[in-house]
């Protein structure tokens, strides 16, 4: 069960410093094939994965993270390599798009967890630091 405490000792291992910096979301899920079953279909999606973000003035840290929000590996984006970014607002999930040189990333970002209120602070501390709005 994710929890902030969970969060901050997750995030702990890796060394980085919670500071109200910190949302959570996942890949966007897409259709890997649909079975028609006669007045209605069986829509199969791909697995998404779950991830933690870590904004900060120097960059973006991605940590997926795996079953009880176990952290499995980290990747920094510093903002220099960010070519683009974008987050779009949504009714109950927000659309991150970062692009560099190398790669594009496309994630959803919750706005809201269930028992989780500092999700929703932390988005709205994130939004008064221009966090989301950086190049």
């Amino acid at each position: 069960m994710l929890t902030l405490e969970k969060v901050k000792n997750e995030l702990a291992q890796y060394h980085y410093r919670y500071a109200d910096n910190v949302v959570c979301g996942h890949t966007k899920s897409k259709i890997k094939w649909v079975i028609p079953a006669g007045s209605a279909s069986v829509l199969v999606f791909e697995q998404a994965t779950s991830y933690l973000f870590g904004f900060e003035y120097q960059g973006i840290h991605l940590f997926p993270v795996e079953g009880d929000w176990k952290i499995a590996e980290h990747l920094f984006l510093p903002w220099e390599e960010v070519t683009d970014f974008k987050m779009k607002g949504g009714l109950l999930e927000n659309d991150m798009k970062i692009q560099t040189s190398n790669m594009q990333i496309s994630m959803k970002i919750n706005k809201v967890v269930a028992n989780n209120p500092w999700v929703k602070e932390n988005i709205e501390n994130l939004k008064a630091s221009n966090y989301y709005y950086r190049k």
